[in-house]
């Protein structure tokens, strides 16, 4: 992209969702999905929780790009990218404003065996490591007392051990 013009409409929706959390008070996680679902009047910004709500869903997105999708030859050279929903895998660019679409195919297998693999690769999904002790007791210690009282215990328990200590 030409420095100065790089408007991402995604930015602009994370905007919104950084201004309202600015003015909104977050105890728990809960929280932050209201402020996220609130943050948009027009209802652009959408939380994306799994088992019942309560949690979500982290990806490893690196794995799935390098496994499927080729790279973009001279990515830099391009300022304007098209995917259309009808043609998955596939990204139309241009050199310069209002000048001809060149395609390429960035998927490295047909794509209906990509898409229905995705899906069903669980192993893809990443678990985030336990906070350590001395993490816990700093959440503990020092974040604890601005939580209101009925958040406490879900935000900030009392730190404990894990492994052999």
């Amino acid at each position: 992209m030409i420095p100065g013009h790089t408007k991402f409409k995604c930015d602009g929706n994370f905007g919104m969702i950084k201004k309202l959390y600015r003015r909104t008070r977050v105890d728990c996680l809960d929280h932050v999905v209201e402020v996220i679902k609130k943050s948009s009047p027009a209802g652009l910004n959408k939380v994306q929780c799994y088992e019942g709500g309560k949690s979500f869903q982290y990806l490893d997105i690196k794995a799935i790009l390098g496994i499927y999708f080729k790279k973009l030859p001279s990515i830099q050279k391009y300022q304007h990218f098209l995917f259309e929903a009808s043609n998955l895998g596939v990204v139309k660019v241009q050199e310069i404003a209002n000048g001809p679409f060149v395609e390429f195919n960035l998927l490295k297998a047909k794509k209906a065996d990509i898409f229905e693999e995705i899906r069903a690769l669980s192993i893809l999904v990443l678990t985030p490591p336990p906070l350590d002790y001395k993490r816990q007791e700093y959440l503990y210690q020092n974040i604890r007392p601005f939580v209101k009282d009925e958040y406490k215990d879900i935000t900030c328990p009392r730190p404990f051990y894990i492994g052999n200590k």
